[in-house]
């Protein structure tokens, strides 16, 4: 009982509360199932030609898209969701009283940042209906919608602790908002342009070289298996690791990793590092009373 009771986060607790009972979050709920059902039976009318005839084979298709959509909607909401839960405490004024509670910096800055990413998690899994429309016609195996299932819980758990971590250096929610909105997309575009940049000077060199045996290194391929396209890309093995799968052509061959796992590896770590340098930034007030008189 007494380690149920310190696992239990009050911070957690409430903004659940606060967040699950309003009176829009069932409204935002089926106003989002409605657009992708919407999407996903618009694909398939134009598929068929306003006919009555669907090709099992384009369900993989209505896969891709209806996986994308979702990945462009985590990352265009979690960064704007997760900027504002310090500074907005701040704003507020009342983040130097709940830093005066019981409760400590781990809990909190854990506390806001699950908070903030439960509804956004709660969307994306009542989804799950939807695809039952793909199984319907095949194309796509279980294993393949765990692993996008698997992406989307990682890609918003590393950009909701990037969040977390810029609303707690920064004092103003829209400042705070603006940065991780430009470093969330800033990283998305200069991994990819990084990515060809160095593919093609590779490529220019062997040129000048008259090299034509030579195997290009790992970097492009491990520059593009950070990026959240490409990553999700790789499940359905298309984009630059197209066909590259299983074979020693490939950067994430030699590496004996495929950017899928890459990507969770590189984003498990981000969401460490971030959490851990937030909840040293809170720096609790009762932790500097203490220091004050242990140096007394």
């Amino acid at each position: 009982m007494n380690v149920l009771r310190r696992l239990q986060n009050p911070v957690l607790l409430n903004e659940w509360k606060l967040r699950m009972r309003t009176k829009r979050s069932p409204w935002v709920i089926s106003l989002y199932l409605l657009v992708l059902g919407t999407v996903a039976l618009t694909f398939i009318y134009l598929m068929t030609g306003a006919g009555t005839y669907y090709n099992p084979n384009q369900s993989r298709e209505l896969f891709m898209v209806l996986s994308l959509l979702q990945l462009a909607m985590i990352c265009f909401v979690v960064p704007g969701l997760t900027a504002g839960v310090i500074s907005g405490e701040r704003e507020r004024q009342t983040l130097n009283i709940l830093l005066t509670t019981n409760v400590s910096a781990a809990k909190l800055i854990l506390g806001k940042w699950l908070a903030s990413l439960s509804f956004m998690t709660f969307l994306v899994f009542a989804t799950i209906p939807l695809y039952a429309i793909i199984f319907l016609y095949g194309g796509v195996s279980p294993f393949e919608l765990v692993q996008v299932f698997g992406f989307y819980l990682v890609t918003m758990l590393g950009l909701g602790s990037v969040g977390v971590l810029l609303s707690t250096l920064i004092k103003r929610t829209g400042i705070a908002t603006v940065a991780s909105y430009a470093l969330v997309f800033g990283f998305a575009a200069g991994t990819s342009i990084l990515a060809e940049v160095i593919r093609e000077f590779i490529r220019f060199r062997m040129r000048m070289q008259n090299a034509t045996n030579l195997v290009i290194p790992i970097w492009p391929d491990l520059m593009h298996s950070l990026n959240p396209l490409f990553a999700m890309l790789s499940i359905f093995e298309e984009g630059p690791f197209r066909g590259l799968r299983g074979s020693g052509n490939s950067g994430y061959a030699i590496l004996a990793l495929d950017p899928y796992v890459i990507y969770g590896l590189f984003f498990a770590f981000v969401t460490l590092i971030c959490l851990s340098l937030s909840i040293h930034l809170i720096k609790p007030v009762k932790s500097r009373r203490r220091k004050s008189t242990v140096q007394e």
